[in-house]
C-alpha cells in the first residue's frame, strides 16, 4: 500500500491535521480508487520533531504561499516523488476551506503524480489530467466523516461521448469538458502551450492565459534544464 507521509510546519495544530486525516483517507481509497484505478494509500502523520520515511509521498501543511495566487499545489520532491503543499494562513486569508484545499491536492496527486496526464478533446486540443480544477469551489464539495472534501472529475469527464451523465463524483457537471462557474482547466494549443481555460471563457470558447502559480505554465515558458524541483529547505534540521 502507498504511504503518505503528513508533515505539519504550519500554524495549524496537529489535532487540526489529524482530524482530516480519516476523511482524506477515506476519500482516497473508498472513492478515487474505483474510480480512477489507482493504489490505495494510507496517510500518516509524522510528528514534527521527526524525518518522514524516505520513499514515501508527502502532503505537507506550510504556513505561506510561496507561489503567487497559489493557496495549494501538488509537484516533485528533491526524491523525486509527488508532494503536495498546503499553505495554511494563505487558505485561511482567503476564507477557503482547508480540507478542501488539502482533498484538492491529494486528488490531484494520487491521479496525476508526475504532473504528465493529458487527455486529447474531440477539437484535438489535451488537457492535463488535473480532475478537482474543472469543479473547483468549496461549494461543489461533498462530506466525509462530516469534513468537507473536494469534488473531483472522473475520467468520463475526459470522455468524447458527451452524452454521459456521471462526470464527476458529486454529480455537479452534466457533461465531458465542462467547467462548473468557478472551475478552470489546463489546455495545451499548439504554440501557445499551457494555457488556461476558466469556465465563462469556455462558454464563449475563447483562450484565456495561465495565471502565475500554474506548475504546467511556467515549466512551458521555462527550459527544462532550468526546472527546480519542489526542495524541503522549510524542514528543520531533524527532518533532513
Amino acid at each position: 500500500m502507498l504511504r503518505v507521509s503528513v508533515l505539519n510546519e504550519s500554524a495549524a495544530t496537529d489535532a487540526v491535521v489529524r482530524a482530516m486525516l480519516p476523511a482524506l483517507q477515506t476519500q482516497w481509497n473508498r472513492d478515487l480508487v474505483p474510480a480512477w484505478g489507482i493504489d490505495p494509500a494510507m496517510l500518516v502523520l509524522v510528528p514534527r520533531e521527526r524525518a518522514p520515511r524516505r520513499g514515501t509521498w508527502w502532503l505537507i501543511f506550510l504556513n505561506d504561499s510561496d507561489q503567487a495566487k497559489a493557496l495549494a499545489y501538488h509537484d516533485l520532491t528533491d526524491e523525486g516523488l509527488p508532494i503536495s503543499k498546503v499553505f495554511v494562513r494563505s487558505v485561511r486569508a482567503d476564507r477557503a476551506s482547508l480540507s478542501v484545499a488539502a482533498s484538492h491536492e491529494l486528488c490531484e496527486m494520487a491521479v496525476d503524480p508526475w504532473l504528465n496526464n493529458a487527455y486529447q478533446d474531440p477539437s484535438g486540443a489535451f488537457w492535463a489530467g488535473e480532475v478537482c480544477d474543472p469543479v473547483e469551489a468549496d461549494r461543489y464539495g461533498y462530506k466525509i466523516h462530516g469534513t468537507l472534501m473536494s469534488d473531483f472529475v472522473t475520467p468520463d469527464w475526459f470522455s468524447h461521448d458527451h452524452s454521459t451523465s456521471h462526470v464527476d463524483f458529486a454529480r455537479r457537471a452534466t457533461g465531458a469538458f465542462e467547467l462548473l462557474p468557478a472551475g478552470y482547466a489546463q489546455r495545451f494549443e499548439g504554440k501557445r502551450g499551457w494555457v488556461q481555460v476558466n469556465a465563462k471563457a469556455a462558454r464563449r470558447s475563447k483562450r484565456a492565459g495561465a495565471p502565475p502559480g500554474s506548475r504546467r505554465e511556467r515549466r512551458s515558458r521555462t527550459d527544462r534544464a532550468e526546472w527546480v524541483k519542489s526542495s524541503p529547505p522549510w524542514l528543520g534540521a531533524a527532518r533532513r
